[in-house]
Order: structure tokens, then sequence, then C-alpha cells
């Protein structure tokens, strides 16, 4: 009895068990269809992500690449800069260098030729006071037509040397001792007027003074003698004219 009951039950625990089996497959069925799901969601997103990573790696890479061309380029502008600088002060180097040479050059000439001149000079200096002395040579001998003619040549010849300024007073009184008022005259005016600070000024309007009054020209040497006084209040010829004046 117990024994049929059994083998009456067993069909129906077999069934409940066959169900929940398949009731536990199509479970797990759907719940590995939402995990494939949710796999497959999140290898779309990761092969997204790559997409996207890929895109800025490779911007980034084409970044790179222009900053690093753009460095060559500069790198390359500044060296050519600096090649054509260093070019310059080569350049500028060797210019220097032959300014250098012709300044050299310039100043060995020019201290050659002050050298020349200033021989020359001495050498023009010597020839002046022989001139000179031969003709006062001639003066104090009484020659005075001959000490006249070495006057005037060394004035005609050296017009501007300090001697020739001696020589036109002396000239003038070459004319004075040879009793030429006339030609003393204009003598001692052509000295007073190109001299008018000149050591024998005040000597020379005092003869000049002379000469007039050897003509007879008493304004005229009125006139120069008032001049001397004003000019050469201390000279030794002061005195003589103040005398004569009275």
């Amino acid at each position: 009895m117990v024994r049929r009951c059994i083998l009456l039950l067993i069909p129906g625990v077999l069934f409940l068990i066959s169900t929940g089996c398949t009731n536990m497959t199509m479970l797990r069925t759907k719940e590995l269809r939402e995990v494939g799901a949710g796999v497959d969601s999140l290898r779309n997103e990761l092969v997204a992500l790559q997409k996207i990573m890929y895109e800025e790696q490779k911007a980034q890479s084409e970044l790179v690449r222009l900053m690093r061309a753009d460095q060559q380029l500069r790198f390359g502008e500044i060296d050519r800069k600096v090649s054509e600088i260093a070019s310059n002060l080569n350049e500028n180097q060797f210019r220097i260098s032959k300014i250098g040479e012709t300044t050299a050059e310039f100043q060995k000439k020019f201290e050659a030729r002050l050298a020349a001149d200033s021989l020359a000079g001495s050498s023009r200096d010597a020839e002046i006071e022989k001139l000179f002395q031969i003709a006062m040579s001639d003066f104090n001998a009484g020659r005075y037509d001959v000490a006249v003619k070495g006057f005037q040549d060394l004035v005609g010849q050296f017009p501007e040397s300090p001697s020739a300024q001696d020589a036109e007073y002396w000239l003038a009184e070459c004319h004075y001792a040879r009793r030429s008022w006339r030609a003393a005259e204009q003598a001692y005016v052509s000295y007073v007027k190109k001299y008018p600070q000149g050591a024998r000024l005040c000597v020379a309007l005092y003869k000049l003074g002379l000469a007039y009054e050897k003509q007879d020209k008493g304004k005229s040497r009125t006139m120069v003698w008032k001049k001397a006084l004003e000019q050469c209040p201390d000279s030794p010829e002061i005195q003589t004219i103040r005398l004569q004046m009275k």
C-alpha cells in the first residue's frame, strides 16, 4: 500500500522538479541576456572611448609635430640670423682692420710731412733771419738804398713772417734817414695800419709826426701825436712829444 502510494507520488515530484528547473533555466537565461546586453553596452562605450582617445592622441601627435616643425623653423631662422650677424661682424672687423692700416699709413705720412715741414720751416726761418740781418748791416753802415732793397725783398717774399713787421718799420727808417720825407710818411702810415698792436707802434707814431713836421704838415703832426698820447701814455717817446707840442 505504502509502496503504491510512493509510486503514485513519484511522477508528481518529477513534474514539479522539471517545472522548477525550467523556470530556473528561463530565469538564468534572462539574467545572462541582461548581463550580455550590459557587456555589449560597456563594450560599445569602451570602443567609443578608445576612438575618442585615439582622436585625442592623433590631435596631440599633430600638435607635437607642428610644434617641432615650428621650433625647427625658428631654430633655422635663428641659425640664419646668427650666421648673418657673424658674417657682418667678420666684414666689419675686416673693414676696421683696413681702416686701422689706412690710418696708420696716413699717420706715418703725416708725421713724415710734419718732420719735413719742420725742417723746411727751420731752414726758411734761418733764411729770413739772414736776409733781415744783411739789410740791417747795410742800414747801420749807411747804405740806405741797399738796405731799402733788402727790406723790400724780405717783406715781398715773406709777408707773413714775424720779421716782416720789423722790416717794414726799418724800411720807413731808411727813407727817413735818406730825408725822403714823403716816402718815410707813407712807410710809417703803412706800418701803423698793418700793425695797430705792433711792438714799434709808439715810436712809429712819433716818427710819423716828425715826417709830417719836415713837410710842414703841422695839423697832421698834431693829430698823429695826440693819437700817440692816447695809445702810448707810458712810452719813452711821449715825453718828447709833450715837450715839442708846447
